[in-house]
């Protein structure tokens, strides 16, 4: 795949088939996530591929009690996520989109055929594992797998560690689950701000003069 096409498609996939993916795939994905930098090149990560039907199962249950509690803590029990209180016409269409799928996700959860969570450990902010994450993801996109990063289940990390066995005592944090399967949906470029909105040339309020109303790569 040409890498511009997996950089502009590869976008949340939370509706995906139940169907299992291959061996072979699970290793390619994870071999392409321990590729990526890390500070120092200390790779000190560590990622627990989850597929055995019961395990995720258990997982589900969690996922679904801490996207409950998210929703209400941030959100005020709005299923929405705040669309409702939105004015902008297109701003209330996508937050809707993004509403429904996370709420499809949170109760299929254990549909999922493919779990990968990231750990790492003596990093305080936590950002060497995310090129790894990425890595996994654009690999995953590369044999036509949708995923989505998560990190609700952050609230409840002792239930996580418990069902996977994860020590409580070697300094491992959850830094984010990914979910993986074959999409439901058609794979597009996300729409996003332009360019010019949210990028500045050489100082902080310069604006770039580019002109880039449209994407540079169309799928």
């Amino acid at each position: 795949m040409d890498v511009f096409e997996a950089l502009y498609t590869t976008r949340a996939m939370r509706r995906v088939k139940e169907d299992p993916i291959p061996e072979d795939v699970i290793k390619s994905i994870v071999d392409s996530a321990i590729r990526a930098p890390s500070g120092s090149n200390r790779q000190d990560w560590k990622f627990v591929v989850v597929t055995d039907k019961d395990v995720r199962e258990k997982l589900s249950d969690i996922y679904k009690e801490t996207w409950d509690y998210y929703v209400k803590s941030f959100y005020n029990n709005s299923e929405d996520l705040g669309a409702s209180n939105l004015k902008d016409k297109d701003q209330i269409e996508s937050v809707k989109r993004i509403s429904n799928s996370a709420s499809w996700l949170a109760e299929n959860y254990h549909k999922v055929p493919l779990l990968v969570l990231a750990f790492s450990r003596n990093d305080p902010t936590g950002s060497s594992i995310y090129p790894a994450i990425w890595n996994l993801m654009l690999a995953a996109r590369g044999h036509g797998i949708g995923t989505c990063l998560t990190t609700v289940m952050s609230f409840k990390t002792d239930d996580v560690y418990e069902v996977l066995g994860i020590p409580t005592d070697k300094g491992w944090t959850l830094n984010a689950t990914i979910t993986a399967g074959y999409p439901l949906g058609k794979w597009g470029v996300a729409e996003r701000k332009p360019v010019e909105e949210v990028t500045y040339l050489n100082k902080w309020g310069e604006s770039p003069d580019w002109n880039l109303t449209e994407p540079l790569w169309n799928y």
